[in-house]
């Protein structure tokens, strides 16, 4: 209290409180605290693309983010409208400024406590399932499972719980192969699949659900890879065909096929798991192996604690 009338006000109080519990200066620890997400307009102003749909429409400016799969409590929103308040006052010290953001939250359900106690208010113009706070709070909430269930909030439908997630990912799954939403969430929820531990012992009931819920995603995920190389396969084949025969080049370019697409899929699950540990000596350890050793090498993905251990002979 560095003013001369705010420093009157602090002694008069404490002298007048003789006898009471009274700390002048008390000092406020510092904790460190982690955003989940800061996004700063990109350079030229152009807006996400529209394949977002609403996640797109949200981050369109200085945001951050921060994502709540179990519906959070009134005192988790509320420490969340801190945390933004003192990140946006960090930010304001600088001495460029950068723009300053508005929070959002993305919560799976409903926090009544929070929405009531913090005087969130509907987002003017009536879209279900987005909420404002108070002007100077600079955050505003997406209660996922109110939004309405459409492609263009398909993106944020899967960032829910429960039925709503389940229903999301039987959307997701029912698009177009080479559909956008499928290019963006397949392999972060596949990477969040392989990081369950295999151990059913150290699963959470989350975890459990999760695995049940994405394991058609993985097995149509397998059949597309194995297609696609059956699909490649067969085009080499013809080639071969019309010089050698075209029975013996069909034959030929669908067993290939096959090898070309299993050794694929090993490689995609490999770089999800180990990022950058499969470099160029393990695309050709994998290109020059047996279609009987690429088979149990894929059968390590899940339980191999390293690259190398999976890849024992």
């Amino acid at each position: 209290m560095r003013m001369r009338y705010d420093q009157f006000g602090k002694q008069m109080t404490r002298d007048e409180l003789e006898g009471w519990s009274v700390e002048s200066d008390a000092e406020v620890p510092a904790e460190t605290r982690r955003i989940d997400l800061w996004v700063s307009p990109r350079e030229g102003g152009s807006p996400p693309p529209e394949h977002m749909g609403l996640l797109g429409r949200l981050i369109n400016g200085a945001v951050t983010l921060e994502f709540f799969h179990h519906t959070p409590s009134g005192e988790d929103l509320r420490m969340c409208l801190i945390k933004h308040g003192e990140f946006r006052h960090f930010l304001s010290r600088r001495k460029t400024l950068p723009p300053l953001p508005v929070q959002w939250v993305i919560s799976s359900g409903r926090p009544d406590a929070g929405i009531d106690g913090l005087g969130f208010r509907p987002v003017a113009g009536g879209r279900r399932g987005l909420y404002e706070s108070p002007p100077l709070w600079y955050t505003r909430l997406v209660v996922v499972s109110e939004l309405a269930v459409t492609r263009d909030t398909l993106l944020l439908r899967l960032l829910g719980a429960g039925s709503v997630l389940k229903q999301a990912l039987a959307e997701l799954m029912a698009l177009p192969a080479d559909a956008e939403e499928r290019r963006i969430a397949l392999p972060p929820l596949l990477r969040c699949r392989l990081a369950v531990p295999t151990d059913p012992a150290q699963q959470t009931s989350d975890d459990q659900e999760f695995l049940m819920d994405t394991q058609e995603i993985v097995e149509t995920w397998r059949q597309e890879a194995i297609q696609e190389g059956v699909k490649q396969g067969l085009e080499e084949g013809v080639k071969q065909g019309l010089e050698e025969g075209v029975k013996q080049g069909l034959e030929e370019g669908v067993k290939q096929g096959l090898e070309q697409g299993e050794r694929k899929l090993l490689l995609r699950m490999l770089r999800r798991r180990f990022g950058a540990e499969v470099d160029g000596e393990t695309e050709r350890r994998v290109a020059a192996a047996s279609a009987e050793q690429v088979e149990v090498w894929a059968e390590r993905v899940l339980s191999a604690t390293s690259l190398a251990e999976l890849l024992a002979d």
